[in-house]
């Protein structure tokens, strides 16, 4: 995935290396195992006020909660809105939840529930049990239907949750993500993309560093009957910076349309 962050790394996946989705700091790591048996149990969601790097997200109304990682460190985040559809959205290597505010605040507008979260101790693939105790939170609160979305390393820890978070999820949109996965490792994100069965939407500049050739190659991969790429022309824009300016105008009409269609 090339870019990585937003100013950190700009390849792949958010500040991870040069041509994939991983981070620095990534090691490759085995996936997590299908099964949340493992798993604490959720805890009640909170009603207390953002705090740490999520209280400089300007989220009016949000609700933090603090989420046990089976094998890890508990992560943190908040709701925005109560809707029973509900967005997890994943942030970019170097970046920050708060990156996606913007658009966390326009999809309550729109009739869903949001999260946002902190990214906690976990590397590689294992990642992904953070993303469980997420969504384990996000349904606890009473989301019925849950979307995983995210840029860059957000994007591809997305479409892997896609494929493993259990119960399945209703879909997912993945923003600059291609090529590897973890930057020390480099984890083809071919094969994983190769898992993908719910309905996926993949957006992409067609300028970005991270090649659009390697997008299009991990999006004809997704076995999904229900899938769709969409490439923005003319744009260099990475990860979240897609819904954006003139490139919102294409890409983020594409990201809520696409949600709108496949929840209720």
């Amino acid at each position: 995935m090339l870019n990585v962050g937003r100013s950190a790394v700009i390849f792949v996946v958010l500040t991870f290396g040069s041509a994939g989705c991983g981070s620095g700091s990534d090691p490759a790591t085995p996936p997590p195992s299908s099964s949340t048996a493992s798993v604490p149990p959720p805890s009640s969601p909170a009603s207390s006020a953002p705090a740490g790097i999520m209280a400089g997200c300007p989220s009016e109304g949000a609700k933090a909660f603090i989420a046990p990682v089976a094998g890890g460190t508990e992560v943190s985040g908040v709701h925005m809105g109560s809707a029973k559809r509900a967005v997890v959205l994943s942030y970019e290597w170097g970046g920050s939840p708060c990156d996606w505010s913007g658009v966390a605040t326009e999809l309550v507008a729109r009739g869903y529930r949001v999260a946002l979260w902190e990214y906690g101790t976990l590397t590689g693939l294992d990642r992904v049990k953070e993303l469980q105790a997420v969504v384990d939170q996000v349904r606890a609160a009473g989301a019925t239907e849950v979307v995983l979305a995210g840029g860059s390393v957000g994007g591809c820890v997305s479409m892997i949750g896609g494929t493993m978070i259990k119960p399945a999820v209703s879909g997912v949109a993945v923003l600059s993500c291609a090529s590897w996965y973890d930057v020390e490792h480099r984890m083809p994100t071919t094969p994983l993309a190769a898992k993908l069965r719910v309905p996926t939407l993949y957006l992409a500049g067609d300028r970005d560093r991270l090649p659009v050739a390697d997008v299009r190659k991990d999006f004809a991969a997704v076995p999904a009957k229900d899938k769709k790429l969409v490439v923005v022309p003319d744009s260099t824009a990475h990860g979240v910076d897609l819904l954006d300016g003139t490139e919102g105008a294409v890409a983020k009409s594409a990201l809520f349309a696409f949600l709108d269609r496949i929840t209720r």
